[in-house]
């Protein structure tokens, strides 16, 4: 029995189709899937829908928050309630402010002669999520780049010539509003951070775990984070981040699990 806590549709920047979510995560003998989408919990009930008998979707959501002038830092929600009035409408604020910001990137190309359009962009993104994996993606279709990965380093990533920095909030501000929204939450590929000292500060709020498998994540990456979670008394956590078949990453499904065992204890810390 094993589980992934960590992936996305189409909802988001992903290519699963929420609906058949459940059956993929079968085939590779995933009894527990999280849909954890960035900023949208759009992906959850379609995602129930079609889960197949003994495979357990968990409703979770991934929200990006921001240290400092450019660090980046996810909190992962799990067992969230979709409906919870505070969630819809931080999630239609996002959807607004993701639409303007995609709308200045592309600007920002433009004016220094990479002609795409926010129509392009739309032909990627036409649902919850506008996210700069989809301007990459129109970048990567028109020739400006060899790879998604290219249009980050070289254009859209931070500090680059059309970078538009997101809405600020906290990583705090986030794990207070997976809590009050029921859910419990985890701080997501602590192995991407620029500085550490993030996981210490967050230790010490309603933070409940810390993932340790991802596929960002050496094994020994793995093995010291396991460790830095049970000094900081945090729960290990885990999931592939995988965004589907022709996604950004390689398809990662069935590939970075956690036992079931650690899904158990992380469902025992939903708030009452």
């Amino acid at each position: 029995m094993k589980a992934d806590l960590h992936v996305h549709t189409t909802e988001s920047d992903g290519t699963w189709d929420p609906a058949s979510l459940g059956r993929a995560a079968q085939e590779r003998g995933i009894s527990v899937v999280a849909v954890t989408d960035h900023d949208t919990t759009a992906g959850v009930v379609p995602a129930l829908a079609g889960a197949p008998p003994g495979v357990e979707i968990v409703p979770g959501i991934e929200i990006s928050t921001t240290v400092g002038n450019s660090d980046e830092v996810h909190i992962l929600g799990y067992w969230i309630d979709p409906e919870h009035p505070r969630l819809k409408e931080y999630i239609d604020n996002m959807r607004e402010f993701r639409i303007h910001r995609a709308q200045c990137i592309v600007s920002r190309l433009n004016e220094q002669g990479i002609n795409i359009s926010f129509d392009d962009v739309l032909q990627y993104a036409p649902r919850q999520v506008v996210s700069r994996s989809h301007i990459a993606a129109v970048m990567q279709k028109a020739g400006y780049v060899k790879t998604k990965h290219q249009a980050f380093e070289e254009w859209i990533g931070v500090g680059r010539p059309a970078y538009v920095p997101r809405q600020k909030m906290s990583p705090e501000e986030a794990i207070a509003l997976v809590v009050e929204c029921g859910g419990v939450p985890v701080l997501a590929h602590p192995g991407l951070l620029s500085d550490l000292g993030i996981v210490h500060r967050l230790a010490r709020s309603p933070l409940v775990g810390m993932e340790v498998v991802h596929s960002a994540h050496t094994p020994e990456q793995t093995a010291y984070f396991q460790e830095l979670a049970r000094g900081l008394g945090l729960l290990p956590s885990g999931g592939s981040d995988c965004h589907g078949p022709g996604g950004k990453d390689s398809l990662f499904l069935g590939q970075y699990t956690i036992p079931t065992s650690w899904v158990e204890a992380l469902r025992e810390r939903r708030p009452q």
